[in-house]
């Protein structure tokens, strides 16, 4: 479902609030307005809100944002196609996938959050034995993949012992003194969060497939101390 501009910064104020508004500022960005927008629920169709989202588009670059109080999110983006996640204490949340189009709003498909152990979960946990990251149940075997590539500084200088967080949570993996990382993980989207002192580094998604490398290449931005004068 689509709706014009200029009906789509209007829309996305009224329906979500303070969580549309902090997006605001790129409107400049995208100067054809286009947008997206869903709603998060639980299991009897209500609202859940502060549930952190994640627009993660087609070459992996993964944008958050958050539910308000009756569980809409929005946000302003490029066009392209989009799939969106959620996350909340407590709750295990299916997924939802939208194409926007230029100077339109998609509106998403629900994403439906279910309490802790009223279904089989579908966070993502660490098993403590291999190092694999995995989605609830047991995988099977042969069900893994992995995804590498090279954390780097705009000029292209490698960032040495980035740590790296893998859909939240702190993986054993880092960058070596090259920048280079290479992490096996379960079959399906993953979000690959780099960190390391003083660098900016955006979350990126990576689609693993069973038995195949993901290449996947981030840069970091330095980011300047206060009075430092850069």
């Amino acid at each position: 479902m689509t709706k014009s501009y200029p009906a789509i910064l209007a829309l996305i104020l009224l329906l979500t609030g303070t969580a549309a508004s902090q997006s605001m500022g790129e409107l400049g960005s995208y100067t054809t307005g286009s947008g997206l927008m869903g709603q998060v629920v639980d299991a009897y169709g209500s609202g859940i809100s502060g549930a952190g989202i994640w627009i993660i588009g087609s070459e992996g670059q993964a944008t958050g944002t958050a539910t308000n109080a009756t569980g809409y999110y929005g946000m302003l983006v490029p066009p392209g196609n989009y799939t969106i996640t959620a996350e909340l204490s407590g709750y295990s949340f299916t997924s939802s996938a939208m194409q926007v189009q230029t100077g339109t709003l998609a509106i998403a498909p629900r994403i439906t959050g279910y309490a802790t152990g009223t279904v089989p979960s579908t966070s993502v946990v660490p098993t403590a034995t291999t190092g694999i990251y995995q989605y609830g149940l047991p995988y099977a075997q042969g069900s893994v993949g992995w995804v590498q590539g090279r954390v780097t500084d705009r000029s292209g200088i490698g960032i040495p012992y980035a740590s790296i967080a893998v859909d939240g949570f702190m993986s054993s993996s880092a960058t070596d003194e090259n920048g280079n990382y290479r992490i096996m993980l379960s079959t399906g989207m993953h979000r690959i969060d780099p960190m390391s002192p003083g660098y900016g580094i955006p979350p990126r998604a990576a689609l693993i497939t069973s038995g195949q490398t993901t290449n996947l290449d981030i840069t970091a931005i330095r980011m300047s101390a206060l009075g430092g004068g850069r």
